[in-house]
């Protein structure tokens, strides 16, 4: 994983992506959660120096830059 531009590391702080990387000492196992419509989200919990890293950023953020 490539260094991120800017790291947000208060309580509360979120990331947002369609691809994220991540790493932690421990994961915990995922559930399944209700999602928009018909979607199911997986949803999991990253413990012990969790680093997470957006690979490929959400569509609507790219089109609104150009």
């Amino acid at each position: 994983m490539k260094k991120p531009s800017q790291e947000q590391n208060k309580i509360g702080d979120c990331i947002r992506g369609e691809k994220i990387s991540a790493k932690a000492r421990a994961i915990d196992n995922p559930r399944v959660t209700e999602g928009s419509g018909r979607d199911k989200i997986r949803k999991t919990t990253l413990r012990g120096s969790a680093y997470c890293v957006i690979d490929l950023p959400v569509k609507w953020i790219l089109d609104k830059k150009s």
